[in-house]
Parts: structure tokens; sequence; C-alpha cells
């Protein structure tokens, strides 16, 4: 009986990162992979059952990645608009990749993922709004509001990240949406009508 080799292994999920980031899970090609990672097809399955189990090899540890950095570096209480710009700018740039693996894969996987993230920056906006305009209950009626405002953002984000432009131009996009989404939000709502 032949061992597994980590160094294998290693090359198998290298390639299928990139085949999953140029093709998503529905198009991607397990002897793509092979080819990539320089073994044979056969080799593959020695490794991985079948194309889902090695796309969950590949987008689990992401997962769990972006999950704590959302979960430790999301606190925006207290921070300045610039501030939280960086953390998200910075947070985007380090996960490109691993979101849109997730973005492009199995359609049930992501939206399970995508609706945590949306939470998770609805949940965000409204701490921001609370601490800065405590009326701000007062004014917003909708009970999805901040679901909304999380939801356009990210699939603007998603946009950005799509391109293929060089870094510092997504970083600079990045700014710019989270300007026009987040900056001055405070003074936005002393325009609306209270009933």
């Amino acid at each position: 009986m032949q061992y597994l080799k980590k160094e294998i292994k290693s090359r198998i999920l290298a390639a299928a990162i990139e085949e999953f980031k140029e093709h998503g899970y529905a198009n991607a090609s397990i002897r793509n992979i092979a080819n990539n990672a320089e073994i044979s097809l056969g080799n593959i399955y020695r490794y991985f059952d079948n194309k889902e189990a090695l796309y969950f090899a590949v987008i689990n540890p992401f997962m769990e990645s972006v999950k704590q950095s959302i979960e430790s570096e999301f606190t925006f209480v207290d921070r300045t608009m610039k501030e939280v710009s960086e953390v998200l700018v910075k947070f985007l740039m380090q996960y490109s990749d691993e979101l849109l693996i997730i973005r492009k894969g199995n359609s049930v996987h992501y939206e399970t993922f995508v609706n945590y993230i949306i939470g998770v920056i609805s949940d965000k906006i409204r701490e921001m709004m609370e601490s800065s305009f405590p009326e701000i209950n007062e004014k917003i009626k909708n009970p999805n509001f901040y679901n909304a405002i999380a939801e356009g953002f990210l699939n603007s984000l998603f946009k950005i990240l799509r391109n293929e432009d060089p870094t510092e131009v997504q970083e600079r996009n990045a700014r710019e949406l989270i300007t026009f989404y987040f900056g001055h939000m405070k003074d936005r709502f002393y325009h609306f009508d209270v009933d």
C-alpha cells in the first residue's frame, strides 16, 4: 500500500483553488486539476472521493478563516469611517480569492455563506449607526433596512473583486463604495419625516 503524500495533496489543492477560482464549481474539471497538479487523474481519487469532496477541502478552511477574521476584526463601534474602511478593504483584499471561489461555487453553500456575511455586516452597520445616531430607530421603520444595505454593499464588492484590475485599483474602488454606502450616513436621516 502506497502512503498518501502531503506534497501531492498540497499540489492538488493548489491546482483546485485555481480551477475553482477560474471556472467555478460546476465548470471545474478534475482532469484540469490533475494536469495542473502534474499527477494522474486516478491519483486524485486516492485523496478525494469526488469533485464535491475536493471543493469542500478547498473552501472549508477558507470559510473558517473568513469567519474568524470577521468575528475578531469587525469591531466598528468608536471607529471613524476611515478606520472602518481600512478594516474592510484589508479584509476584502486578504480574502478576495476565497470569496470568489465561494461565490462561483455550489449555490446552496454560497447562499448560506453570503447570508452569514450579510448578517454580520448588517449587525455592524446597526451598531455603528446606533452608537453615533441613537435616534436612528425612530427614523427607520423598515425591519429589513440594514440587511438591504448589507446585501447591496456585498453585491457591489463582489463586482469589484470579479474584475482583473490590479490590487491597488480594487482597493481604491472598494474605498469608493464604502464611502458611498457608509459615509455621512448620520446626515442622511435628518431629512426623513417621522410619522
